[in-house]
């Protein structure tokens, strides 16, 4: 496994312990559609979040935020339709796009939560 790799997956454990704190369940991780990839679905009530979890080792290149390309927002959304489509029963009024952005420094984590923002 690469060190990205290690990075990304370090990342979505923290985001998933991040929502599993704040009272969401867990609705699926890395959820594939023919658009990409779902980070994370959770889902508090009828409320359902789907995140893009970033995270840096460092603000070298920018915050990790800053990594959703309107390419990837693209994608993201055609992958929320795909997964809307095969799960009618899902309001579309209690759907949000999130990004978890994860900042990792010395074994601390800045973690910020930018609801709607993909």
């Amino acid at each position: 496994m690469s060190h990205n790799q290690m990075l990304g997956k370090t990342g979505e454990n923290i985001a998933a312990l991040f929502f599993e704190e704040k009272g969401y369940t867990i609705i699926h991780r890395n959820w594939r559609s023919r658009a990409g990839e779902i980070d994370l679905i959770v889902r508090k009530g009828d409320e359902w979040r789907f995140i893009e979890v970033k995270m840096r080792s460092n603000t070298k290149y920018g915050y990790p935020e800053e990594a959703v390309t309107e390419y990837k927002s693209d994608n993201f959304y055609t992958s929320i339709a795909d997964f809307l489509a095969k799960n009618a029963q899902i309001s579309e009024e209690n759907v949000h796009a999130d990004i978890l952005a994860i900042i990792v420094n010395d074994r601390q984590f800045d973690i910020r939560w930018i609801e709607d923002g993909v």
